[in-house]
């Protein structure tokens, strides 16, 4: 039976670790007595004899004090590896029994805990993967088994219950102003960054952060506005001063039911837009985001070919007369009598600017599709 919390790349790394620490050839063994990783390749794949009576034989220690080339035995020492009180494998120092013997029970000790440590972090890495896959169904599931979701949820310690604020992240970066999409940084990088959120969410278990559909999703249960607010700014803040990426983010309003996680969603994915446009919001709530944020999203360059589009049948003088008519439209809420009021004319004068729009341009205000475009207009 081979070990069940060793890979061969662990494995390599510990015991090119030790070599390091005590300039001699160490040999790990699997649950088999095949030589998993050494620091003498030509010994890796091989069969150790000294480690397969010890997993056969149960013993504390093997020592072989001489060579036996014809049977690829070398002089050292071997121990056991256990871990949780289970035999996992072999560890064997190469060398002259005299010298090797005082390193024996501390290199053994190093090895379990560093495979312990291995140990601890799969299963995590292992959870953490299995809450991903969970937060992915929740959100984009077609057709969600809802007392499934829940009770899933609990195993893996989400309750879909619970209030939950979403947070969407953006990153590009610092130096050139390009966005990045987290499936273009290193998997090492996008390692270090989960990392670091988890770090900031410490003690607060029912939060969750991963990426998602090349997006850094953060859920926050039952966080206040303010710390919501101060939790993600951090965030931002830390990405920003480790990683050189510019960051921003957005943030929803809370969830009040298991399938409100998806409106809460598309609110953090308009908020961030929004955010990543903004030169003086690094943070922004959904509820912060106005037509005149969403408006400065679109590109300068589409909407001055809307303005010429939808002006085009009018004259400057037009054009100016009829900017102001949007403008007041919208400053006062549609609300005419309190444009006309704002202009100093009587109300039908309002009415009939507002009618020679329509017929000049064909977009009417009194309706709301077209009102947004001539909108659009506004900010050329």
């Amino acid at each position: 039976m081979r070990a069940i919390y060793i890979s061969r790349q662990h494995a390599q790394s510990i015991v090119n670790e030790m070599k390091a620490a005590i300039h001699r050839d160490i040999n790990i063994m699997d649950g088999d007595g095949v030589i998993l990783a050494s620091t003498n390749p030509a010994r890796q794949g091989q069969l150790h004899q000294g480690a397969l009576r010890i997993i056969r034989e149960g013993l504390p220690s093997l020592v072989i004090r001489h060579d036996i080339p014809e049977q690829g035995v070398q002089q050292g020492i071997n121990l056991p590896i256990t871990i949780n009180g289970r035999l996992e494998g072999v560890i064997g120092i190469t060398g002259d029994p005299e010298e090797v013997s005082a390193f024996g029970d501390i290199i053994k000790r190093m090895t379990e805990i560093m495979l312990e440590s291995i140990q601890r972090q799969e299963q995590q890495e292992l959870l953490e993967k299995a809450k991903s896959l969970f937060v992915e169904n929740w959100l984009f599931s077609d057709a969600p088994d809802w007392g499934e979701l829940e009770t899933r949820g609990r195993l893996l310690g989400l309750d879909i219950n619970a209030p939950y604020a979403v947070a969407l992240l953006g990153l590009e970066e610092a130096d050139t102003g390009k966005k990045s999409r987290t499936e273009e940084l290193s998997e090492m990088r996008s390692g270090l960054i989960l990392g670091m959120i988890r770090s900031r969410m410490q003690g607060q278990p029912a939060n969750f952060c991963a990426v998602i559909r090349s997006k850094i999703i953060v859920l926050l249960c039952g966080a206040s506005r303010n710390e919501a607010f101060m939790t993600v700014r951090d965030i931002c803040q830390n990405i920003e001063s480790y990683h050189g990426l510019r960051t921003n983010a957005g943030i929803s309003d809370s969830s009040m039911a298991p399938v409100d996680i998806r409106r809460c969603y598309l609110e953090a994915k308009t908020a961030q837009a929004v955010a990543a446009q903004s030169s003086d919001r690094r943070v922004v709530f959904y509820d912060q985001v106005s037509l005149e944020f969403i408006v400065q999203s679109i590109p300068p360059s589409i909407r001055q070919d809307l303005n010429k589009l939808i002006f085009s049948a009018c004259t400057p003088q037009e054009q100016r007369e009829f900017t102001q008519t949007i403008w007041t439209y919208f400053e006062w809420d549609g609300d005419i009598q309190k444009c006309a009021g704002h202009l100093f004319i009587h109300r039908n004068t309002f009415q009939y600017r507002m009618d020679r729009i329509k017929r000049k341009t064909g977009y009417d205000l009194k309706v709301p599709k077209d009102a947004l475009l001539l909108y659009l207009t506004l900010n050329n």
